[in-house]
């Protein structure tokens, strides 16, 4: 077994919707296990879909695959306090006079089309709020593998396809695996990937899509011991992915 500690480095500013409020989409400091999952290409998704109304994510399909390959990716957690900035946005049409209909311009030539179509417009949102992390925040996060892993020198996350640069830190091979009882780990874990051997005692949630997240644990059962100090929870897979698909 390959464990691989990486550092991930925002260059641009990365958005995700983990929540939305009103017209305020606010990105959490984390990023989930899933998400790294496509940005490391482990797995591909299509660029584009035929129908955005009809589109439902794959992944049950496509972690499976990473099963049986013996590759896991835990969440990226920050290395610092987190760097958050807010932004506005407008997509409203420049012009003296618009109407709204279901979260659209009606005025915009595109949704007169749509409707000679009979074609029902996509819910996008017109104007709002994005909260974003900011460039220059620093994450952690490991993955392991059964074999060695092409670590790109840099992936892109987020909506906006948001470019950032990846470090390896430290790379072990066949770790010591051990039992431990009550192990604090102050980094994000996905709880579906968590052994069923395993017992969690204490932790922070964090409920964000399509997974909720789990950090401050105290946590009993196997771990690979890495480094004096630090530890990572063995055995976890990609898990609970019926609950999580659609």
């Amino acid at each position: 077994m390959l464990v691989y500690e990486l550092e991930i480095t925002l260059q641009e500013r990365v958005f995700f919707a983990s929540r939305e409020i009103d017209k305020f989409f606010l990105t959490e400091p984390v990023i989930g296990n899933y998400a790294l999952a496509y940005a490391f290409n482990l797995v591909t998704a299509p660029y584009r879909v035929g129908d955005v109304k009809n589109e439902e994510p794959v992944y049950k399909v496509d972690l499976t695959s990473l099963n049986r390959r013996g590759i896991y990716l835990t969440p990226a957690t920050p290395l610092q306090k987190p760097v958050l900035v807010v932004e506005r946005f407008n997509a409203l049409t420049d012009s003296y006079w618009y109407q709204m209909s279901p979260n659209v311009v009606v005025g915009d030539l595109a949704y007169k089309l749509d409707k000679e179509l009979k074609r029902r417009p996509a819910n996008f949102p017109q104007e709002g709020y994005l909260r974003l992390l900011d460039r220059g925040n620093r994450l952690g996060m490991f993955l392991c593998s059964r074999e060695e892993v092409d670590i790109p020198p840099y992936i892109r996350l987020g909506k906006f396809n948001s470019k950032a640069r990846v470090k390896i830190v430290q790379q072990w091979e066949n770790p010591p695996r051990m039992y431990r009882e009550d192990v604090p780990i102050d980094y994000y874990l996905n709880p579906l990937d968590i052994p069923a051997s395993s017992r969690v005692k204490l932790f922070d949630l964090l409920s964000v899509p399509p997974v909720p997240l789990i950090k401050n644990i105290v946590l009993s059962g196997e771990f690979y011991q890495l480094a004096k100090g630090k530890c990572l929870p063995a055995g976890m897979a990609f898990g609970g992915l019926e609950e999580c698909a659609p």
